[in-house]
């Protein structure tokens, strides 16, 4: 039932503003990044990690995972802007017996043991899971500028999150599919005949993008 996971700690999505990592910013009395390392640390499902950072990160990054203790990081790969290539360089160091493989944002550090079981789980057993949540207010699709088309029901509606679980032949379609990846890699599999399970999530499994962000997530870590 086990998984290798691939933690992307670079690249456009994981900047706070431009150069500046959220990986690396201070959180508490630890970086970002550790405690979204620790989470995947501590879940008994999760058997090994590669680990994506920028290159100038590398040497901070074998630092920080000593320190902390970070013992399943099996690998750390060099990457750089783009998610797809990055997610490529990750998926070579992954060995071939491997059959499920997890994908975290490490801007997702509040992620819950019980959401990385549980979307561990559903990916194995559908091929395809991920973690989400319903939107709480009503969504409005603008198609063009800010003119609202229609309102979506919000019974329907899911906001996605990271952690991601693929059956490997599943995550090499994934791949092969596009280079055109955002935040969603699932997304790439919705023309496919190819099941995505969603499992419920919440949202302390927030994403920290702007400093906004940060100061709830170290509000929240100060009350803990």
């Amino acid at each position: 039932m086990s998984a290798w996971a691939i933690v992307l700690a670079c690249g456009k999505g994981q900047e706070i503003t431009s150069g500046v990592d959220v990986a690396f910013l201070a959180l508490g009395n630890r970086p970002v990044l550790a405690s979204s390392l620790q989470a995947l640390e501590q879940n008994s499902l999760i058997e090994n990690v590669v680990l994506v950072v920028k290159k100038d990160r590398v040497d901070s990054s074998l630092q920080m995972i000593r320190q902390f203790g970070c013992r399943k990081v099996s690998a750390l790969v060099a990457g750089g802007a783009q998610r797809h290539a990055n997610l490529k360089k990750a998926y070579e160091q992954i060995p071939e017996e491997v059959s499920a493989i997890l994908i975290h944002e490490a801007s997702r550090p509040f992620v819950s043991d019980g959401v990385i079981t549980e979307v561990v789980k559903a990916g194995k057993r559908y091929g395809a899971a991920l973690a989400a949540v319903k939107s709480p207010s009503p969504v409005k699709l603008a198609e063009k500028g800010q003119k609202v088309s229609k309102t979506l029901d919000r019974g329907t509606i899911w906001l996605a999150q990271t952690p991601q679980v693929f059956k490997r032949e599943v995550f090499e379609k994934m791949l092969k599919s596009g280079t055109k990846l955002v935040d969603d890699e699932s997304a790439l599999l919705e023309k496919t005949r190819q099941e995505i399970h969603l499992v419920v999530s919440s949202e302390a499994n927030m994403k920290i993008r702007t400093a906004q962000d940060l100061e709830r997530a170290s509000a929240w870590v100060n009350l803990g």
